[in-house]
Parts: C-alpha cells; structure tokens; sequence
C-alpha cells in the first residue's frame, strides 16, 4: 500500500513534550475520506490534536483514504481482520456495514449521553438507523439539491426567481430560458449517485418515496411515477447528452454562463463566491401548496465492532460532533444543528433558507444493498431521459429492487 493511495497521518508527537502521558495510554486507528490532495483537513488536524490534549490518555492515528477507494478499503480491512477503531461512512454504506455486523450498535451510549435526533437534522440521524438501531453518529451533511440561478438570465427572460420552487413555475422559467444557445434546467442522468439524489429529491417533494416500510419497492406509486414524467418533461430544457451527463458538467455550463439553473447542495456556494456571476438559489421544487424535500448526503461516525477500545472510541466520537467542535472539523455542513447554525451563518448566504431545506430532507432508503438499489433507479432515470414511458420505467426498478431480497 503506498502513500500515494492512503496518507497516513501520525498526530500527537508534539504532546509529548507537553506534560507526562499516562501509563494507560490506548492507541486508536480513525479512518476518514480524504478532503484534501494532502490528506487529512488543517481544521480537522487541530481538531484531533485538540482532543489528546484533552484526553492524554488517548492517541489518535489518522489515516485517509480518496473517495473512490475508500469503501473497498474498509471492506478489505473488515474481512481481513485489521478494521479500524472509528471511521467516517458514507451515509448509504452504513446498511451494509451494520447487516454484516462490522460496525457497533450505539443506541445505548447515545441514551446515556443525551445525544438525540432533536440535536441532529432529522433526515440524517435517520441515516444511521437500521431495524431501530442506531449504527452511527451524523457527522457531516448537505442536501441535494438546491436550485442555484442565474439572475442575468432569469432577469432578461423576466423570469421571477421565487417561481423556480413549484413544479410549474420551474417548468415555465426552463422553457424560457433555452433560447439562443442557452439553456434552462442542468437536469444529467449518467450513471453515477448524483444522477439518484437529485431524482430522489422531486420524488420525494411530491410525496413520494423509494422504499415502503416493509422494504419493497415504491416506485410504482403515483406520487413517484409523476415525479418521472416531470423530470421527463423537463429534460426537455437541458443540454443535449443528458445520458452522459454529470452534476460537475452541468456546473462548468452555469460557471461559463450558458445554464440558466443548476441543481446543487449548499457545497456549491464558495465555488460561487468567488465567481463573477450574480446568483441566487432558492429550496429544491415541488407541486405547488407542498413543501420541497431535498436528498441527504454526508457521512457518519461509527465504531467498528472488532474494536479493542470501544470506550475510548466513543469518547471520540462525542468530540467531534460537539457544538464547539463540529463546525470547525467538516468540509459540508455539521450534523450538529446548533454547530450548523453557526456555520451557516459565518460561510453561506441565506443561512436560515439552508437550515430549512436541512430541516425537511430525508435520507436515502437505509438497505444492505443499496448500491444495487441504486444502480436501479439510475437505469430507471436513464429509460426516462431516452423517452421511455415512466411507469414503465418504474415498474422494471421495481422487478430488479424486489429481486434483491
């Protein structure tokens, strides 16, 4: 395994000299998505060596790992035996991890810390729950997807921004708005999770959702099958090559100006910032008199259950998602709500639309076999995108998700 795969990140050595470590000094292996080229985040650096200078009794090793390779990573150190203590995990990898018992349920030690889904966005605790147990503690989030505009464009089409969070207002703003080589909606249906997020988002502003409560597939209901024939009709207002397309191409069109509106969580925002364009973003879109909902994302800390030092990990844990912690530690937004509000307010604008559109948004289906799950509902997207009938298109998603258990 080479560095350049995974940086393993030594911290501590400096305390050393800081004041006598205790005779009962345990060791603890965190793996963490890398957020940098570097590795390891400078504000999550000072973090972790903010909590041994706390904790003398307690050295953190960190090791990061890039994203594409980080799941297999985890899953090899499982099977082998060599698991870290805690780790980050992606929201839609902890049913797996937690079926196949790798990672400790956590529902007790969160009781008895007074750590609750009040404190947390709803949708992402949710996240971390399987069979009524709790798998994880929210780390980080966002939400997929707010509506970012253009306001030059929607100026000269005299389009009103606030119509852009209905389903008819946004429809008739993306007509207008795809003329003269520019186009209305950054709607993308390649195979990939962005392509899930942003259509599990309309479906579930319209009242729908993936899965029933008994794990069979909901797609075929009417309030999803609706959302399929909007998003079909809307594709209509996006650039050619939908297929192929991606959230990261939709964005370089609104970054160069040819994209009227582009669907992205509030990660999007500093990119924004620095730009030259005048834009604005309003909650995600629904059938008018509903809400919109967005699609979380983020990660959450868990403890594997091969653990040594299951009490010294959990300690960890509580350090991270603190209110005076979790917001200098993240690259998203902190799962911690009170975190989150200060952070909003220092980093973002509109902070309290943000924390609305995070209060409202749900989590994507908790299963063992999501990313089959997932690989369904693209094949779905993409039959619509290329014209085929939505409930046709939902009724296959369904065979091949039923099949799944």
């Amino acid at each position: 395994m080479t560095r350049s795969l995974m940086t393993t990140v030594f911290l501590g050595t400096a305390l050393l000299s800081a004041g006598p470590v205790l005779a009962q000094q345990v060791t603890l292996q965190f793996w963490d998505n890398q957020q940098t080229e570097s590795g390891l985040s400078d504000v999550q650096k000072a973090a972790v060596e903010r909590f041994m200078t706390e904790n003398p009794d307690i050295r953190i090793e960190v090791t990061t790992v890039p994203y594409p390779e980080y799941q297999q990573r985890l899953l090899t150190a499982v099977q082998g035996g060599n698991a870290p203590d805690i780790a980050t995990l992606d929201q839609i990898w902890v049913g797996a991890f937690a079926k196949a018992g790798a990672v400790s349920d956590l529902t007790e030690e969160a009781a008895a810390a007074g750590l609750s889904r009040d404190g947390f966005f709803g949708g992402a605790w949710d996240s971390a729950v399987l069979d009524g147990k709790l798998y994880g503690i929210p780390f980080n989030v966002d939400v997929w997807q707010f509506s970012y505009y253009n306001k030059a464009l929607l100026d000269a089409a005299k389009v009103d921004p606030a119509s852009l969070g209905t389903f008819e207002g946004l429809k008739a703003a993306a007509e207008k708005l795809t003329a003269d080589g520019k186009f209305g909606v950054g709607l993308f249906g390649h195979k990939g999770e962005d392509t899930v997020v942003v259509g599990d988002s309309f479906i579930f502003s319209n009242g729908g959702r993936i899965l029933n409560d008994d794990g069979s597939c909901a797609l075929t209901e009417a309030p999803a099958v609706e959302a399929l024939a909007y998003l079909q009709e809307l594709s209509k207002f996006a650039p050619g090559g939908i297929l192929n397309a991606s959230s990261g191409d939709m964005r370089e069109l609104f970054l160069n100006g040819s994209l009227a509106i582009e669907f992205w969580p509030a990660l999007e925002q500093p990119t924004l910032q620095k730009s030259s364009l005048s834009w604005g973003f309003v909650n995600g879109t629904a059938p008018e008199g509903k809400t919109p909902v967005g699609t979380f994302g983020g990660w959450n800390l868990a403890v594997f259950e091969t653990s040594a030092h299951k009490d010294a990990a959990w300690k960890f844990i509580q350090f991270m998602v603190r209110e005076d912690v979790n917001g200098d530690v993240v690259d998203l937004i902190p799962a911690n709500k009170k975190a989150a509000e200060a952070f909003l307010a220092k980093n973002r604008q509109e902070p309290q639309t943000i924390m609305t559109h995070l209060d409202n948004a749900k989590a994507r289906p908790l299963s063992p076999r999501y990313l089959e799950l997932a690989d369904a509902q693209v094949a779905m997207f993409q039959d619509i995108y290329a014209g085929g009938k939505p409930a046709d298109a939902a009724a296959k998603a369904c065979d091949a998700i039923n099949a799944l258990d």
